[in-house]
């Protein structure tokens, strides 16, 4: 608590967030719930303000906050009311600081001694060491974790066995109709509202994306249909980034108000290199219906919906720019399948291959963005991506290879994108084919097919061709051992190969 001032730190954090934007694949009802989140996070705004405190950041289902005291219990209720109003099953744990209390001191350890001087010694660790600040927001969101964890109640909706089940959601009772292209159907209220605020959405997405880009023609799409009309085969790409190591820069700040201009500075960043990107990677498009839809920029991260054919290019767009924008680096994946594919299923895919980008993000002497990716031509249901990655793993009389080189370094990603539209533009969709079936008989039968084919190229196409195989031999990093054209023995024995990454993305990027 600020004495000064009698104000106490207000955390909350929505809960089960994604269960409850992506309980359905309608895009109508994804769009609606992010734009219900939306507007409770403004009317929470509005009723802090009028209480007398500050909110210092309000985004992705987050809260932090200054909050008189004496008023902490009715905004808590107010909050709870906000919800349910909105959303009628979404709510929000909050934990604030106790008045009373005394505040968070540190506890004696060995920075206390010889170590501490040390590292009060050095600028850059004395900026990151923690502050009086920094450690009242670090005591709260244990109070949140232990509030969230000990919740004892969800609410939910009254469910009969007997009473008709909605056509949406599948786990709450029907209690009226929603009348659609394919004919009436029996919807929950919860559905029918997302629902609802999915479809009046749609006016202020035009108006804001004019905003930013006054030329840019077409419509928001009605649902995923639409959103992939004119895509090859339907393909549609879930983009999920974060910006990396920004929960330790955000130990930083020594007061509120640097925490709140640092916390506008990520978010202003991000939301502009979403628009720049959209607007690069889209420079071509043609149609009548926008085919992206942004999900959710919630600070440092984004969820976005796109075409697969313009996936990559807006997520090295983005990285670029998001850099650029907020001294950052971040973590980018993008998982593709049929737009048919559930997507509950391509964000829990998302968020687990995001991890593997984040660790590679890290490993260098200085952290860098980093881009992962997973396609999936026969999509199967899984919320893990390891079993999916294990295709990319095979062995030829007891060697053993791996057909990918992912996750990239930025730097290795940008390489990645020119290679697969040098290898779409040179090479024929059905000799593509045969490639990537020549890379799982193994490192000899796949450099000898590729080489015969190479050779029977005309002879002005030969030297580039074997300079792009060499090329994406680069993607694997530098040779410690033995290599073979587009092969690279790796420091475990294991002979590596980034030219599926590149076969796959020409094949990706086909008609963009």
């Amino acid at each position: 608590m600020t004495a000064s001032t009698g104000l106490v730190l207000l955390m909350g954090d929505v809960d089960a967030i994604k269960d409850y934007v992506f309980e359905s694949s309608r895009l109508p009802q994804i769009r609606g719930a992010s734009t219900l989140l939306m507007r409770c996070e403004a009317e929470i705004c509005r009723a802090i303000r009028a209480a007398g405190g500050q909110v210092l950041v309000a985004r992705g289902g987050f809260l932090l906050a200054e909050a008189p005291a004496s008023q902490i219990h009715r905004l808590a209720d107010e909050i709870s009311r906000i919800f349910a109003s909105h959303t009628i099953t979404a709510t929000m744990t909050l934990a604030w600081e106790d008045p009373a209390a005394a505040p968070p001191s540190p506890s004696p350890s060995i920075s206390d001694g010889w170590a501490g001087r040390l590292i009060r010694a050095d600028p850059s660790m004395r900026a990151a060491s923690p502050n009086p600040f920094s450690r009242r927001v670090a005591f709260l969101a244990a109070r949140l974790r232990a509030a969230k964890d000990s919740r004892s109640a969800v609410p939910t909706l009254e469910t009969l066995p007997f009473a008709r089940k909605c056509a949406i959601c599948a786990r709450r009772n029907a209690s009226e109709s929603l009348y659609l292209r394919e004919g009436p159907l029996p919807v929950c209220p919860v559905c029918a509202k997302r629902h609802q605020t999915g479809r009046e959405a749609r006016s202020g997405l035009r108006r804001m994306w004019r905003l930013w880009h006054p030329d840019f023609l077409g419509q928001p799409p009605q649902d995923l249909e639409q959103l992939v009309e004119g895509a090859p085969h339907g393909r549609l790409a879930f983009i999920y980034a974060d910006g990396n190591d920004i929960g330790r820069h955000l130990m930083a700040p020594r007061d509120p108000q640097e925490y709140q201009k640092f916390s506008r500075k990520i978010y202003r960043g991000a939301r502009r290199a979403v628009f720049e990107a959209l607007r690069i990677a889209l420079k071509d498009w043609q149609g009548k219906f926008w085919p992206f839809e942004l999900i959710n920029i919630g600070g440092d991260d984004i969820t976005l919906l796109i075409q697969a054919r313009y996936a990559l290019p807006f997520a090295l767009f983005f990285l670029e720019r998001f850099h650029y924008y907020t001294g950052h680096t971040a973590s980018c994946v993008i998982v593709i399948a049929d737009h048919k594919y559930p997507i509950r299923y391509f964000e829990a895919l998302a968020a687990d291959l995001l991890k593997q980008a984040k660790e590679r993000a890290k490993s260098g002497p200085e952290p860098e963005s980093a881009l992962s990716f997973l396609w999936m031509p026969e999509p199967v249901a899984g919320e893990e991506a390891d079993p999916f990655l294990r295709r990319y793993q095979s062995e030829e009389g007891g060697r053993r290879l791996r057909l990918t080189a992912r996750p990239y370094r930025l730097a290795q990603a940008w390489q990645l994108y020119e290679l697969a539209l040098a290898l779409r533009n040179r090479v024929t969709r059905s000799q593509r084919q045969q490639w990537a079936e020549a890379l799982t008989r193994g490192v000899l039968p796949s450099v000898q097919f590729i080489q015969y084919q190479i050779a029977r190229a005309p002879a002005g196409a030969r030297l580039a061709l074997r300079e792009l195989l060499e090329r994406a031999r680069d993607l694997c990093g530098s040779p410690r051992g033995h290599h073979l054209l587009f092969w690279v023995e790796g420091p475990d024995g294991a002979w590596a190969t980034a030219m599926m990454d590149v076969l796959e993305w020409a094949e990706l990027l086909e008609s963009a």
